[in-house]
């Protein structure tokens, strides 16, 4: 009786976590106009965490087109185009393209009703935007480099003109902009799942090997360092990372803005911090 006993109290655990598991599906949220894309390290960490066919990406243009691609095996999905087009409308709209998104994959192609995030830069401002578009369905968001008291970068005319077309997104990126509304309306960490937190992560590279995409991390890092007298990451000042009402849990001192979603030792930093279950 006490061996059947034991083994009834095991399998009703077992179905208990298999319950539970996968309740939460993850999303990755890419920054201004896509320049920086998550290379294929960060995403097999993503996709060893969360399990094949549990990772999703989205690219916030008008595309909907949903593709699949395995990595080391394992399945990864996205919707949008995977290109320069995504990322250079305000806040607002990307927020709103991310919506519909979402709700195609959780339509169709089985992303949970409820799910967690790690976006880089300005999807961090996405994300939060989303988070009050769409109360109670984000369970964790972490964010990469994102400017949560802005950049001032976004006034400087050297930097910008790396981001031809990209107006409306450079808008929302000034500081007082940032600060003055965005951060007002809706402030960190807004109306989450239970249990929902954000979580931040900053860098803080070197110009001499701030390189980015075409060099504009370089030219950033210069710009930061001579005129606005801080430290960064090549687009980000140091410290405007971080925002009231999240918990910040890592500074990469030697990794840039690029390097954030490159590097598979931020990814497995994130994943920390976000379980599936």
């Amino acid at each position: 009786m006490k061996k059947g006993l034991l083994i009834s109290i095991f399998l009703f655990l077992c179905a208990t976590v298999s319950a539970y598991a996968g309740t939460y599906d993850l999303v990755l949220v890419h920054g201004l106009t896509n320049k920086h894309q998550w290379s294929d390290s960060f995403l097999d960490k993503c996709l060893v965490k969360y399990g094949s066919g549990n990772v999703y990406v989205i690219y916030t243009n008008e595309s909907t087109r949903v593709w699949t691609r395995y990595i080391n095996g394992r399945k990864l999905t996205g919707c949008g185009e995977n290109d320069f087009t995504a990322g250079d409308d305000s806040v607002a709209t990307q927020a709103s393209l991310m919506r519909t998104k979402t709700s195609k994959l959780q339509a169709s192609y089985g992303l949970s009703s409820k799910f967690k995030i790690i976006a880089h830069s300005m999807g961090g401002l996405v994300s939060r935007r989303y988070i009050y578009n769409n109360p109670g369905t984000i369970a964790g968001l972490v964010t990469l480099g994102t400017p949560h008291q802005g950049s001032p970068l976004a006034y400087e005319g050297q930097f910008v003109s790396f981001f031809i077309g990209a107006g409306p997104a450079v808008d929302n990126l000034k500081p007082s902009w940032v600060q003055g509304t965005f951060n007002v309306q809706y402030p960190a960490p807004g109306p989450m799942a239970t249990g929902g937190k954000i979580y931040t992560i900053g860098g803080d590279g070197d110009g001499w090997d701030c390189w980015g995409w075409a060099g504009e991390l370089n030219v950033g890092w210069g710009l930061l360092t001579t005129i606005h007298w801080t430290d960064s990451d090549g687009a980000v000042p140091r410290n405007a990372e971080k925002i009231s009402g999240s918990t910040n849990i890592a500074t990469f001192w030697s990794y840039d803005h690029y390097e954030l979603v490159r590097e598979s030792s931020v990814a497995t930093k994130a994943l920390d911090y976000l379980s599936p279950y």
